[in-house]
């Protein structure tokens, strides 16, 4: 069962006999030597086993995985491949498995490191499989280099755990100090009424009260979005509408509003983003109206003024504001959550004031 390449016996068996009118393979006519061509040349790497461990079989993918020749692996145990730390369990885990037919771990796609013939581990995901061959019982292992994704999973726990961190540190280092001098000019304005220092101090407190809010949003957020549904989408309009809109802001929705398939609480989070923008920008009596693209998606736009000339470049960049108030935060974070679910979203100035689209929405 040692590897061999292609041979020209094999290539040959594969010819125009095998193939209809169509051009696809007739049922029945693959070979033998077809397929073992498929397993040695596969992208996985193939290792198979007797019951003392010993590598009966290894195809040319072991190279890319393992850095060893097939010849190299034939014949040797298969902790060769395997971190020292990992062994003896092996030799109890498949004795295990000989004697009684229990598995101690699932058999698919499960995740493991090996060793490298330069020392260095490789993450792999392995489906095992047992089939008797000879009149032996033979394990063989599928496995598929993994490392690259593993590598980025630990790199985004390493950030998010850091983001963790820093919005402790905003929340609690930067809020409590803030909170208590708002209290301390509270007092102060209840002893000097109509003092404008004191008014304009206070303003200033709230924004930035406003400016931690949205920096806690992104920090705990990030790029990721929960588990997502079916959300109807004017209700979630109306529930964001509620928290972000003054009395005298007006909000118009297409009679023909669909669901989207979202994390709800984050779509919500987009809305209320988008609704306070327009707020700040237009003034408490905006009207902002939400409905359908004719080629799927949604968008949001207001009747203002639109957006000033070259402010389109820079509108979903960290700080960026057009407005003495605002926090330039709220349109970063709707760029965000828009790329969680795999949205695009673009900014232009529409037919009545500044516009938001949607695109690669899925509606239902």
């Amino acid at each position: 069962m040692s590897s061999s390449g292609p041979s020209s016996d094999a290539e040959e068996s594969v010819d125009s006999t095998m193939f209809d009118e169509s051009g696809n393979v007739e049922p029945g006519v693959l070979d033998k030597d077809f397929f073992e061509v498929l397993v040695e040349n596969g992208s996985d790497a193939i290792v198979s086993i007797d019951e003392h461990s010993q590598i009966l079989f290894a195809n040319r993918s072991v190279e890319r995985v393992f850095g060893y020749e097939p010849d190299e692996l034939v014949g040797e145990p298969l902790t060769k491949i395997m971190p020292e730390r990992f062994r003896e369990a092996h030799h109890e885990a498949i004795a295990k498995y000989i004697s009684t037919g229990e598995r101690t771990l699932d058999w698919q796609h499960i995740e493991l490191p090996a060793e490298h013939k330069d020392g260095h581990e490789v993450q792999l995901s392995i489906t095992f499989e047992e089939h008797p061959y000879d009149g032996e019982r033979v394990f063989s292992g599928i496995m598929r280099d993994i490392t690259e994704r593993v590598e980025r999973e630990s790199e985004l726990q390493r950030q998010n755990e850091r983001l963790e961190r820093f919005a402790s540190i905003v929340s609690h280092d930067l809020r409590d100090p803030l909170q208590t001098a708002k209290a301390d000019v509270a007092i102060l304005e209840s002893q000097y009424e109509d003092e404008p220092l004191l008014a304009e101090l206070d303003d200033t407190l709230d924004r930035m009260d406003d400016l931690i809010e949205d920096v806690l949003t992104l920090a705990k957020q990030g790029k990721s979005i929960g588990d997502t549904a079916r959300v109807p989408l004017e209700r979630v309009v109306e529930d964001a509408w509620r928290t972000a809109a003054t009395d005298a802001a007006t909000l118009e929705t297409a009679d023909d509003l669909l669901a989207v398939k979202a994390d709800r609480e984050r779509l919500e989070t987009l809305f209320q983003n988008l609704f306070r923008n327009a707020v700040e920008h237009v003034g408490d009596d905006v009207t902002v109206r939400v409905g359908l693209l004719s080629g799927g998606g949604f968008y949001v736009e207001d009747d203002g003024p639109g957006f000033p000339a070259g402010a389109l470049g820079g509108l979903f960049e960290y700080g960026f504001t057009t407005s003495d108030s605002g926090t330039g935060f709220g349109l970063s974070i709707v760029e965000q959550i828009a790329d969680a679910h795999g949205w695009t979203v673009e900014a232009m100035n529409g037919e009545r004031g500044a516009r938001f689209e949607f695109h690669d929405v899925v509606m239902s």
